[in-house]
């Protein structure tokens, strides 16, 4: 699954680590800054649902 978020540096940031310890992670880009004079940046995560535990 891939998410996208988009958000001012912090947020941006802030949601990728609760992103981290929510799902399985395969990859999460560094922060990619938003196109025009923008303040916000874009960070790319792939991740899959933890698998349950038997």
């Amino acid at each position: 699954m891939k998410i996208r978020i988009i958000g001012l540096p912090e947020e941006a940031t802030q949601a990728a680590n609760l992103i981290a310890h929510t799902f399985d992670v395969i990859e999460i880009s560094d922060p990619l800054p938003c196109r025009g004079n923008s303040r916000n940046v874009r960070i790319y995560t792939e991740v899959q649902l933890p698998q349950p535990a038997e």
